[in-house]
C-alpha cells in the first residue's frame, strides 16, 4: 500500500492502565491542524495531508485466546504503529501479541513510540520493574541488530508533552520534526495575531454577556444540581438493586460518564455544600463499582478525590451528621484499597479514622441502629488487619465481638442483609482457631457459617450477595480442610462453591470478585486431588486454574492476593512435575514463575516470598538436575536477598518465610532443618520440605546428608516420589 491507501494514518496500541494518556494522544492527533505551507507537500509516505483522521485505538481488551481478527486488519489498515510505552504496557499480554504481530507483518520503520513511563530496555541492565518496552520490541532486530525505533518521551525532563505530541505527528505525516515544529510554531503565531485582533470587538460584547451569565448561572447550578443528585440516584439506589441481580456492569457507562462529568466542572465555580457532598459521595460509589469491576487503579483514583473533598466538608461543618457518616465510608474503602494491596500500615491509618467516626456518630446518637452496625464494621476490618499480621491471639476475641453484634441484629428485617455480612466473623474465627491450632473448633465455626447462609440462600435464591458470602464461606472451608488433611470435606465444599460461582459470573461477568471464587474453587479441587494422590485429576484442575488467573491478572495485574494464588498454582504443577519425574515440565513452570515475579517492585514486600520460592525452584533445578554450578549461585544469591528483605511481622507469612530459608539452606549444604520450618499444615500447596527430602534421598550426586535423609522420613500423608520410584 502507498501511504494515501490506508485507511488509518496510525493505530494506538497501549495497556488499559495508560489509557488517559491513549485518550489524549487520539484527540490530540485527530484535532491536530497540519500548517498550510506544508500541506501537499512530499513527504516520506506521500503528499502531506490536512488532517491525520481517523487515528484507530483499540478501547477493548481483548479476548483470551489469538489476537482477535478486527485487530489484525486494522493493523494492516494503519500506515503507522504507535506504541505507548510504560511498565504496564511492558507487562501487558494483549500489547505484546499487537506489537509481535505487527513486526512479523509490517515495516518497523513503520513504528512510533511514545515513552510515557519507565526505560527502553531497562530489563538488561538489571532494572526489570522499570522496563517500558513489551519483550517482542525487545527482542526485535533490524538486519542483524536491536531494533531501536524512533521515541518520543512525555515527560517534561526530556521532550515534554508538546514536543512528544509534534514528533508522532512527524512520523505519521512523514516530515522532520524540526521542519514540523517550526511550521507549527509559524502557524500558531498566526492564530494568536487573529485573535488578538479580535479581542477588542470580543470586550464590547463581554459586558453584554456578562448580564445573560447572571441569569443563565443560576439556570445551569440548579440543572447541575439536579444532575447531580441523578449521579447519585443511579449510583446508590439503583445499584442496590441492581448488585442482588448481578447486573452491576449496567452502571459501567454511568460511572465513565459521571467521572469525566465532575472532571469537566468549571473548577473556578463555587457550587455550594450540598452539591459537593453530592459529589463526593458519588466519586465513592463509583470507586466501589469500579472495585466490584476489578479497576483498583480507577477506584483509588475516585476514591482519593472524594476523600479530599468530604475531609475538607466535614472541616467546615463539623457538627454534621450525614457528612461525617459519608465521610466514614470513604475512610473505609480507601482502606480497603491498602488492605487489598498488601499495605497493611496506610490501610489501619484509614480503619481506625473509619472507626474513630463510626464511635462519635454512635455518641451522639446512641439509639441508632445503623451507626451501631459501622462500629461493628470497624472492629471486623482491624480483626481482620490483626489476622494478616499474624496476631492471632488479638485477632479471635475481636471477631468474636463482631459475631456477638451480628446475632444480635438478625432480628431486624431492615438490618437483617448488615448482619449477614458481620456473620462473616464466624469464618474468620474458623481461620484464627485453625492458626492458634485449634483444628477442631476451627472446622465448627466453619461448618456453623455455611450452614446458616446455606439456609438464607435457600430462602432467597435470587440475591447473588447472599450467595457470594455462601461461596466464599465455602472456600474458607475447603482451605481448612485441605490445612487438616480433610481431603473429602475441601472436594465437597469446592464442588458446591464452584456451581455456585459460575452461576454468579454467568449473571454477570464484569465481576472480579465473583470470577475469583470460581478460582479459588478450583485451586481448593486441585490441591485435594493432589491430596488424595489422583496426580492427572489434579493437574488438569490447576490447569483451568491457571486459565483463570491469566484472565484475572490482565484485568488486574496488581492484586496482592491473585498473584499469591499465580505462585500456589505453580508451586502445585512444580511439585506434580517432580512427582511424574518430569523435569522439563518442572524446568517450565520454574521458567515461568521466574517471568512472572521478575517485575517486582522495590517496596512490593508482600511479593518477596515469591519472588525467593520462584528462585528456589530454579535453585534445586540447577544444584540437582543440571549440576550448572553457575547458574545456583546466580539463583542463591537472589533467593538470599528477597528473604533477607521480607518483613514477617505484616505481609508475608512467617512460616513461609522460615521454610524457604530452610530449603535455601538444604540446597547449600546444610543438614537439619529448623523447627519454625517444620509442616505446620497438611495443604499440599506449599513448597514442601518433608517432599523436597523425599525426592532428593537416596540420588546419585544430591548433596544431602544420610543423617538428614534418616531423621526426616517420607510423609504418608503426603504424596511422595516413593510411590513413583527414586533414582538408585
Amino acid at each position: 500500500m502507498t501511504g494515501s491507501n490506508y485507511k488509518y494514518p496510525g493505530f494506538i496500541s497501549y495497556s488499559h492502565r495508560d489509557r488517559k494518556v491513549a485518550e489524549w494522544l487520539h484527540r490530540a492527533l485527530e484535532s491536530y491542524r497540519v500548517p498550510k505551507r506544508l500541506v501537499g507537500s512530499a513527504g516520506q509516505f506521500g503528499p502531506v495531508p490536512a488532517r491525520l483522521y481517523p487515528i484507530f485505538r483499540d478501547r477493548e481488551e481483548l479476548s483470551a485466546g489469538a489476537l482477535a481478527e478486527q485487530l489484525r486488519q486494522a493493523i494492516a489498515q494503519s500506515r503507522c504503529y504507535i506504541l505507548i510505552c510504560s511498565p504496564h504496557a511492558a507487562t501487558s499480554r494483549w500489547v505484546n501479541e499487537e506489537v509481535e504481530h505487527f513486526l512479523n507483518v509490517r515495516d518497523p520503520a513503520s513504528l512510533l513510540c511514545l515513552i510515557v513511563d519507565g526505560e527502553p530496555n531497562a530489563t538488561a541492565k538489571g532494572h526489570p520493574e522499570r522496563e517500558c518496552f513489551p519483550p517482542a520490541l525487545r527482542n526485535a532486530k533490524l538486519n542483524g541488530l536491536p531494533l531501536e525505533p524512533m521515541a518520543a518521551q512525555l515527560d517534561d525532563d526530556a521532550d515534554g508533552r508538546d514536543n512528544a505530541r509534534l514528533k508522532i505527528i512527524a512520523g505519521l505525516l512523514g516530515v522532520g520534526f524540526d521542519e514540523l515544529k517550526r511550521r507549527d510554531l509559524i502557524a500558531r503565531n498566526r492564530r494568536l495575531a487573529v485573535l488578538a485582533g479580535l479581542s477588542l470587538g470580543v470586550a464590547a460584547i463581554t459586558v453584554a454577556l456578562a448580564i445573560f451569565a447572571v441569569l443563565a448561572q443560576r439556570e445551569a447550578e440548579h440543572s447541575r444540581q439536579q444532575g447531580e443528585e441523578l449521579i447519585g440516584f443511579m449510583l446508590g439506589d439503583l445499584r442496590g438493586k441492581l448488585e442482588p441481580l448481578g447486573k452491576l456492569d449496567i452502571l459501567d457507562a454511568v460511572g465513565d460518564r459521571a467521572t469525566a462529568y465532575f472532571a469537566g466542572l468549571d473548577r473556578g465555580s463555587d457550587p455550594g455544600p450540598r452539591a459537593l457532598g453530592a459529589r463526593a459521595k458519588a466519586l465513592r460509589q463509583i470507586g466501589e463499582v469500579r472495585f466490584a469491576q476489578g479497576r483498583p487503579a480507577d477506584a483509588v483514583e475516585t476514591l482519593s478525590a472524594a476523600l479530599k473533598l468530604q475531609r475538607d466538608l466535614v472541616a467546615a461543618a463539623p457538627d454534621d451528621n450525614a457528612l461525617l457518616f459519608e465521610l466514614g465510608q470513604t475512610e473505609f474503602w480507601v482502606g480497603y484499597a491498602g488492605w487489598r494491596a498488601g499495605q497493611f500500615d496506610q490501610a489501619e491509618t484509614n480503619f481506625l479514622a473509619y472507626q474513630a467516626i463510626s464511635q462519635k456518630l454512635v455518641g451522639r446518637d446512641p439509639a441508632n441502629r445503623n451507626w451501631q452496625i459501622e462500629v461493628a464494621y470497624a472492629l471486623n476490618n482491624l480483626a481482620i488487619l490483626a489476622f494478616e499480621r499474624h496476631r492471632y491471639s488479638e485477632a479471635l476475641p475481636l471477631f468474636e465481638q463482631v459475631a456477638a453484634k451480628a446475632r444480635g441484629l438478625l432480628d431486624s428485617n431492615e438490618l437483617a442483609p448488615e448482619a449477614v455480612k458481620l456473620l462473616g466473623a464466624l469464618s474468620w474465627q474458623g481461620s484464627t482457631l485453625l492458626r492458634l491450632g485449634r483444628n477442631t473448633e476451627a472446622l465448627a465455626k466453619l461448618q456453623e457459617h455455611t450452614d446458616l447462609l446455606r439456609a438464607l440462600v435457600r430462602s432467597q435464591p435470587d440475591d447473588l450477595r447472599q450467595r457470594y458470602e455462601l461461596v466464599f464461606s465455602l472456600s474458607t472451608l475447603g482451605y481448612t480442610a485441605l490445612d487438616t488433611g480433610d481431603t473429602a470435606v475441601a472436594l465437597s465444599a469446592a464442588a458446591e462453591g464452584a456451581a455456585l460461582a459460575r452461576q454468579m459470573v454467568d449473571a454477570d461477568p464484569t465481576n472480579y470478585d465473583y470470577r475469583q471464587t470460581v478460582l479459588m474453587h478450583s485451586q481448593i479441587a486441585a490441591n485435594a486431588e493432589f491430596q488424595a494422590n489422583r496426580l492427572e485429576a489434579a493437574a488438569s484442575e490447576n490447569a483451568a486454574s491457571f486459565r483463570a488467573l491469566k484472565d484475572l491478572l490482565s484485568n488486574d495485574g496488581t492484586n496482592h492476593e491473585t498473584r499469591r494464588r499465580y505462585m500456589t498454582a505453580a508451586a502445585l504443577a512444580y511439585e506434580i512435575a517432580w512427582l511424574q519425574r518430569d523435569a522439563a515440565k518442572a524446568r517450565s513452570v520454574a521458567d515461568e514463575a521466574l517471568s512472572f515475579v521478575g517485575n517486582v517492585l522495590p517496596d512490593a514486600k508482600p511479593d518477596r516470598i515469591d519472588y525467593a520460592q520462584a528462585h528456589l525452584y530454579a535453585l534445586e533445578l540447577a544444584v540437582y538436575e543440571d549440576h550448572n554450578d553457575a547458574a545456583a549461585q546466580v539463583h542463591r544469591a537472589a533467593a538470599r536477598a528477597a528473604l533477607t528483605d521480607t518483613d514477617d511481622n505484616k505481609a508475608d507469612d512467617l512460616h513461609a518465610s522460615a521454610r524457604l530459608r530452610a530449603l535455601l539452606g538444604l540446597m547449600s549444604g546444610a543438614d537439619h532443618i529448623p523447627d519454625a520450618a517444620l509442616p505446620n499444615t497438611k495443604a499440599p500447596w506449599t513448597y514442601s520440605v518433608q517432599r523436597f527430602i523425599d525426592r532428593h534421598c537416596g540420588k546419585r550426586n544430591a548433596p544431602l546428608s544420610a543423617q538428614l535423609c534418616s531423621q526426616y522420613s517420607p510423609d504418608a500423608r503426603h504424596p511422595s516420589l516413593s510411590k513413583t520410584g527414586v533414582d538408585p
